[in-house]
């Protein structure tokens, strides 16, 4: 991915430290992540997510299931509620768990790809907003996952950058090309992966 940045319409800034490794990034969005998990009330467990039928605790289940498995393995299991793990997980156990995967991510030596990234982004995310907790994601992150989305992900992504572009109007980024349409770096985000619309 570095080779792509700067994304379109960022300030020009020492990059010099932006990388094809996301741990620190990723490590960072997990443990924002927990922050939101630590306020949540049992009942907000059970809240819906963005996507039919799934809770806030499916989606931190599934975080942890896409975080502790290889791709092979979840072609084997493609979902964490068909595999029973984590999903039967109690909700402070799967905060331990999230916070476990963050500080793993920001040890020296770990690495991480654009898809852990993209990973924590999208749950990051999917949480505070059927939760409607505050959160804050770095610029950086946020626009790595929407490039890497428009760039190599499903034909309707790609299709959306080829067509138009995306202009997160709070990251000062954008990604595609063709006639604007403006939103907040989460809604662009969220889109991307099917779980929200945008105007335009």
């Amino acid at each position: 991915m570095a080779g792509y940045f700067p994304l379109s319409q960022r300030p020009r800034r020492d990059e010099s430290s932006v990388s094809n490794n996301w741990a620190r990034h990723t490590g960072t969005v997990l443990l924002e992540l927990t922050g939101v998990l630590d306020a949540l009330e049992p009942s907000d467990w059970q809240t819906p997510s963005l996507r039919p039928a799934l809770t806030v605790r499916d989606v931190v289940a599934e975080l942890v299931w896409l975080a502790s498995t290889t791709r092979w393995q979840r072609l084997l299991t493609p979902s964490a509620r068909s595999a029973g793990e984590p999903a039967a997980v109690e909700p402070a156990a799967l905060t331990a768990r999230v916070r476990e995967l963050a500080t793993a991510a920001l040890a020296p030596s770990a690495t991480r790809t654009v898809a852990h990234l993209s990973h924590a982004v999208v749950a990051a995310y999917e949480v505070a907003r059927a939760t409607r907790h505050p959160l804050a994601i770095d610029p950086l992150a946020s626009g790595a996952v929407a490039l890497a989305r428009g760039l190599g992900g499903p034909i309707g992504a790609r299709a959306v950058t080829r067509e138009r572009t995306l202009v997160a109007t709070d990251a000062e980024w954008s990604v595609g090309r063709g006639p604007a349409i403006e939103g907040t770096a989460e809604a662009i985000v969220l889109f991307l992966f099917q779980r929200g619309t945008l105007g335009g």
